[in-house]
């Protein structure tokens, strides 16, 4: 059984706990219920590591860090991964959680929240101006860990072969502030001959989200170790690849 399902928007979850829990621990719940009933070999969740570990004082993070979720969105995938342990204590299922960083990558869906290269890109694209949310005393704003796509798939593929059961960070461990994404993926259309106006290098600013956190990157040394896990695209590589594959869809 492998669960990539999920309600994903952080601010949703805010405003709507009791949706986001019947889909990110109920719904897992259920999963795991038909995976004890019909003799599934392995369970692999995707959980969070963006979001999961909150205002972590250690960065990058390791999973030995206790968790500290700071929304329900977080708490749900804390939630869910601490009943993925008991069916497995209970019913000797064998599970593996990715805790995943911020993913991108190509069909991320540009609506919503969520995917904030997505978000960016296709606003671009359409001559809109994006909105860059930070907090107040931090302009450029927040820090994350940018994991594409390939490498995301990758991770689950070694999770599924490789009969590991634990908990295991997947991410690059490196920093990357929204704004600095913003400029990467304005230099990356532009390299590829899309004009983008001036004006657009300085794009609106609004406030940090209900749930955001400033700073989130993880360190993936035990996927490394145990899975074999290695990220094989920076972000610029992905970004590229991304932005290649917006550029085609919209032909």
């Amino acid at each position: 059984m492998n669960h990539h399902a999920a309600q994903i928007s952080v601010p949703l979850s805010v405003q709507q706990p009791l949706y986001d829990a019947e889909v990110n621990i109920k719904g897992t719940l259920r999963l795991l219920e038909l995976s004890v009933k019909y003799g599934a070999k392995r369970f692999i969740f995707a959980s969070t590591g963006g979001a999961i570990y909150g205002e972590a004082d250690v960065v990058p993070t390791d999973e030995s860090y206790n968790p500290q979720p700071a929304s329900p969105y977080a708490i749900a995938k804390f939630s869910a991964e601490n009943y993925i342990r008991f069916y497995g204590a209970q019913h000797g299922l064998t599970y593996t959680c990715l805790r995943y960083a911020n993913v991108f990558g190509p069909r991320q869906i540009p609506h919503g929240e969520a995917g904030v290269v997505a978000i960016f890109t296709e606003m671009l694209l359409k001559g809109k101006m994006p909105t860059v949310n930070h907090f107040p005393e931090e302009p450029e704003g927040m820090i994350r860990d940018y994991c594409y796509v390939k490498d995301i798939a990758s991770a689950s593929i070694l999770a599924t072969a490789g009969g590991k059961t634990g908990i295991f960070n997947i991410g690059t461990g490196k920093g990357t502030r929204t704004m600095e994404l913003y400029r990467l993926i304005l230099e990356t259309l532009r390299k590829k001959g899309i004009e983008i106006p001036d004006r657009f290098m300085s794009p609106n600013r609004g406030e940090a989200r209900d749930g955001d956190i400033r700073v989130s990157t993880l360190n993936a040394g035990k996927a490394k170790e145990e899975l074999g896990f290695q990220p094989r695209f920076d972000l610029a590589a992905g970004l590229s690849e991304t932005i290649d594959w917006y550029l085609e869809s919209t032909k």
